[in-house]
This record gives C-alpha cells, structure tokens and sequence, in this order.
C-alpha cells in the first residue's frame, strides 16, 4: 500500500498512462489532493485531473468518424467541382468564345454582302463572300451560292459553275444535283419582234 505522495502519484500516474484506467488515477489524485495538500505531488496531481477533464470534454466535442469521413468527401467533392468549373472556364476561352466571335464575324460579313448584293455592288460583295469563304468552313455552301448568284445574274455562267465545282471539290459527298443543273445555260436572247406593216 502507497503511504507517501510519491508513491500515490507513481500509482496513479501508471493507472492513467499505462493501463488506461482513469477512474482508479482519479481516485489515487483525490487522495493525494486531500491527504498531501501541501506536497509537490498535489499541484502535480491537479494538474493531471485538469488534463483528464480536458481530454474528456475535447472526446465529447470530437466529430464522430462518420462526420469526418462525410466532411472528407464533401471536401473531395467541392475540390472536384471546383476543377470542373475551372476547366470549364478553360474550354470556354479557348475554344468556345473565339468560335463564337467567328460566327459573329461570319454573319455580319453575310449581311454586309446581301446588302450590296441588293444595292448592285456587286464586286464589293464578291470582295466580302471572298472574305467569308476563307472564315467559314469549307462544308458551308452559302458564300459559294451567293457569289454563283451574283454571277448568274450577270451572265457568267462559267463563273457561276466554277463557284459549284470548287465548293463540290472540297465536299463530294454534298452533291446532289449537277452544276449544269445548278447553273444552267442562260436562255438565248428573244428575237426582236416584227412590226406588221
């Protein structure tokens, strides 16, 4: 049996750290509390109730395993979110946005053309289509119809022909209908009617 502080603590410092007994080290640190209360081993022994407590309270305030495994994953998730929208954003200025300033660029030099086409300025809206041919993919036909248009109505139908053959040249699987059916030979000039006389 323990009769000096010292030999108190000893005991009681063994039940707390090596055999993880706390409530018999809590009983061995009262006593040394009430019996010694003058001794070195009594401010030792409260300081040992007080880290007991505080072990305690932080155990019970803990996050239980479950949460901080859920808290890990929201975690993980937020981060995995947090890439995908920068990559998105990513994507979006490389990719996205200069393809979206293409088609702007595309559609206005379209309407700029139509509307020379329709004020009779007809080589500034070749000028243009030419522009739009070299902006535009080679599957879209548009550029290559107006400007085989404006041809026709000026009665080049070679011209126009060779708008069709270039266009069918890139994209032969388009095709449906021949140039000559595309384009076909104007109608010749009607004869002057004779006056009756």
């Amino acid at each position: 049996m323990e009769n000096s502080p010292l030999e108190l603590y000893e005991t009681a410092y063994r039940l707390q750290y090596t055999d993880n007994r706390i409530p018999e080290a809590l009983k061995y640190y009262d006593a040394i509390i009430r019996e010694f209360p003058d001794s070195n081993e009594c401010g030792y022994a409260v300081i040992q109730i007080n880290k007991i407590k505080a072990n305690s309270a932080a155990a019970a305030i803990a996050p239980r395993k479950k949460g901080g495994v859920l808290a890990l994953i929201s975690f993980l998730l937020c981060l995995l979110i947090l890439g995908a929208l920068g990559a998105g954003v990513y994507l979006a200025r490389e990719y996205a946005l200069p393809e979206l300033e293409k088609a702007k660029q595309r559609e206005n030099l379209a309407t700029r053309a139509l509307s020379k086409m329709i004020d009779g300025k007809n080589e500034e809206a070749l000028m243009l289509l030419d522009e739009l041919k070299d902006l535009s993919s080679t599957s879209d036909i548009t550029p290559y119809e107006l400007a085989a248009q404006i041809y026709r109505k000026g009665g080049l139908t070679d011209r126009a022909r060779a708008e069709y053959e270039t266009y069918y040249s890139m994209n032969p699987g388009k095709q449906t209908k021949t140039v000559e059916e595309l384009v076909p030979e104007p109608d010749p000039p009607a004869a002057p009617a004779r006056k009756k006389r």
